[in-house]
Parts: C-alpha cells; structure tokens; sequence
C-alpha cells in the first residue's frame, strides 16, 4: 500500500514536470504529433520494464474483454485526452489548463456510477462543488490574463481553452475507469505494452491526415530535447508509475496522489515558463485539489 503511494505521488510529480515541457512543445508541434513522437519515446522505459518485472507470462492472461478495457482507455484518455491537453495548454497555459484537467476524478466519479454502479456519496457531491468553483477562480474570464511575460488571452480563447481542458478532464475521467476494468489480474508493466503502442499509432495517423509530418523537418536540437524528457517523463517514467499504483494502492488513493500535481505544476510554471498565475489561481488550483480528494477519499 505505502509504496502504491509513493508511486502515485512520483507520477504526480512526473506528470507535472512533462507540463512544462508539452507547454513549450505546443508552440512548435501538432498536439497529435507531439503525442504520438512522446509516446514512441516513452516504450524505451515501458518495454524494458515489461521484461525486468516478468510481464511476459501475462500476455497470455489478456482476454478479448481485457482487450477491450485496455484499447478503449487508451484510445479515450491517452490519445484524445492527451492531445486536447496539450491544445488547452498552448491557449491557456500550464497555471489555467492543468487546474481545469485535474477535475478528472468527478468524471471518473461519475463515470464509475453508470459503469460500475459506484454510489455517490454526499462528500462527493461536496467535492464537486469544491472543484467547480476552484475551476470558476482559475478560468474567470475578468480582464486580461498573464500568462507569459508579455502575453494577454483574450475572451474568446480563454473560453475555447477552458472547453478543451474541460473536454480532457472528461475523457481522463473515462480512460480511468476503462483502465482499472482492464487491469485487473494483469502485469502493469504488460497492460502498458498494448496500450502505449495504440498511442502512437492512432496519434501519428491523426498527424498524417492532417499532413503534419512536414513539421519533423523543423525539429531542431531543442525541440528534440523537449520531446524525449516528455516522452521519458510522461509515459515512460509516470505512465507505468500511474497503472503500478493503481493495482498497490488501489484507484482512489491514486488519484489522490495525481491530484496534487497541481501544486506542483503551477511553481514549476512560474520558474520555467514565467507565467504569472495571480491570486484567484492560486487559490482555484487549492480548493481545486481540495475537491478532487473529497471525492476519492
């Protein structure tokens, strides 16, 4: 249990450092393209780990239902969900977009009632509450918005970023009850390498139909960097930290690990990227967090 938490709370931690990076990557990249390369990148940890841990054996235990479980969270959260981030995080910034998504556990809430028949409680509902109105203070449209040294959003993009990262909290909050259906019995490690290739496939195929690969041949040395520390970061190193979590500590305490990233995401923001989230969002991204751990506690 105690190390589930401890790998829930590195991921956090990994999850908020790949931010930063994905931030400076959406100015250069399609978010699809940008998905798919990571995510190719992130196997270099994956599949070592699948042999280091002995998950070979399990590829036998992987049921057509399993299958199924593990491609469709895939598809809805690493993919889709993936991709809409980081579209949110070129319009609004690492100090608006992350607080937003990291409502994905109501959505998870909600979508583990209707699949799960999971009961709501009444702290749920509290945290709803908690999390709509710390989601109100990050996204308030009041003014002009700082989000780089000399950058202002204006209404309508602050309105179109909100409904991605809105749309992203929703799709993670289903690839996470998807991902713990399929998961059950399985190798983490094993379950990671069916679904991280689905990744690259389908966002490298998006990419093409979009004809942006024409974009590898601006790549410079920087841009490169950038991609493989949030391919480590993100699915190498906190995606199989994530489902490894899930399967020692169980999904909600996990998400109580993943909800602080937050916390960590907005201070990396300010000394990396120099956004200036003010007070309203520091103190959403709080009550934010606040919310997310009433509903999963």
């Amino acid at each position: 249990m105690i190390t589930g938490i401890v790998f829930g709370l590195c991921q956090a931690i990994c999850w908020a450092s790949t931010s930063i990076f994905l931030r400076r990557l959406s100015a250069r990249l399609d978010p699809y393209l940008v998905n798919g390369l990571r995510a190719a990148i992130g196997l270099l940890i994956i599949v070592p780990l699948m042999f280091i841990t002995g998950g070979v054996g399990d590829y036998g235990k992987l049921t057509a239902l399993r299958l199924v479980y593990l491609l469709s969270s895939v598809i809805v959260g690493g993919v889709f969900g993936d991709s809409l981030y980081v579209s949110a995080l070129k319009t609004l910034g690492v100090t608006r977009a992350f607080p937003i998504t990291n409502g994905s556990p109501i959505f998870a809430a909600i979508f583990g009632l209707i699949l799960l028949g999971e009961e709501i409680s009444a702290t749920t509902y509290v945290g709803m509450a908690f999390v709509l109105f710390g989601v109100y203070l990050v996204a308030r449209p009041r003014g002009h918005v700082q989000s780089g040294p000399a950058e202002t959003i204006p209404r309508a993009q602050m309105l179109r970023g909100v409904i991605y990262a809105s749309i992203t909290a929703s799709l993670w909050g289903l690839a996470a009850v998807l991902v713990a259906l399929g998961l059950e019995g399985i190798n983490s490690s094993t379950a990671n390498t069916v679904r991280v290739p689905v990744v690259v496939l389908i966002s490298l195929a998006v990419a093409g139909a979009r004809g942006q690969f024409g974009a590898l041949r601006t790549i410079d040395r920087k841009t490169f960097r950038n991609l493989f520390i949030a391919g480590i970061l993100g699915w190498g190193l906190g995606g199989s930290l994530y489902v490894a979590a899930v399967q020692l500590a169980g999904p909600s305490k996990t998400a109580i690990m993943s909800s602080t990233a937050p916390l960590f995401a907005v201070p990396l923001s300010m000394i990396f990227l120099k956004e200036r989230p003010g007070r309203y969002v520091a103190l959403g991204t709080v009550i934010s967090v606040l919310g997310v751990v009433l509903v999963i506690v």
